[in-house]
């Protein structure tokens, strides 16, 4: 006979949920957000549509559960979202009974998460610029920018990334103003392929 002592007590749905809930960090749900806003905006069409470009907070939250693939609180999110709208990125609108998120500005995360990956045709899109050194800053930070939303360094001005990716370059000319010093090139072969495969993770 087993004794009572030693038998766990089923913890209800209840406590589990909350247990779930409290395993969540909030960047790691803001994280999310960025990650269904950028694909929310690509899938909207183009990314360089206006930033105040409207999104259904219902298909926000959907996306944000099909990213993490299991449950968000919605309650999380909402909290989450209500934190970037005081810090001005975002901004919500009830219309007709809906609620839409407008970004106010474009961020890197965002940005990033636009970059969606696909199967690789074996092409290279390859991101130049010639920044003069009156605006070294303006160079270091174009640099620190492609670094941050994955493309990988070819050379000390020359950036990779294995997929297209030419409305984001045209909106980081917007961002960063330096429409005349960047160049957007698509090469079918690379010297030194190699090591860009391997950042990558390219088969």
């Amino acid at each position: 006979m087993i004794e009572k002592s030693k038998i766990k007590p089923k913890r209800s749905d209840r406590e589990e949920t909350k247990n779930k809930e409290v395993a969540f960090k909030q960047w790691e749900i803001k994280d999310l957000l960025f990650a269904a806003l950028g694909i929310s905006v690509v899938l909207g069409g183009s990314i360089l549509l206006t930033p105040n470009f409207p999104i259904v907070l219902g298909s926000i939250i959907k996306l944000i559960q099909e990213i993490k693939g299991e449950k968000v609180p919605n309650a999380k999110i909402k909290r989450t979202i209500q934190a970037l709208e005081k810090k001005e990125i975002i901004y919500i609108e009830e219309r007709d009974g809906t609620a839409y998120v407008h970004l106010k500005a474009w961020n890197q995360q965002i940005l990033q998460y636009s970059l969606r990956k696909k199967k690789w045709d074996g092409k290279w899109f390859m991101v130049l610029f010639d920044v003069p050194e009156i605006q070294r800053n303006k160079r270091d930070y174009l640099r620190r920018l492609l670094r941050k939303i994955g493309f990988y360094q070819y050379q000390k001005s020359v950036y990779l990334f294995p997929y297209e990716c030419e409305d984001e370059i045209k909106l980081i000319k917007k961002i960063v103003e330096s429409a005349k010093y960047m160049k957007y090139i698509i090469a079918d072969r690379i010297e030194d392929e190699k090591q860009a495969k391997i950042f990558f993770q390219l088969s």
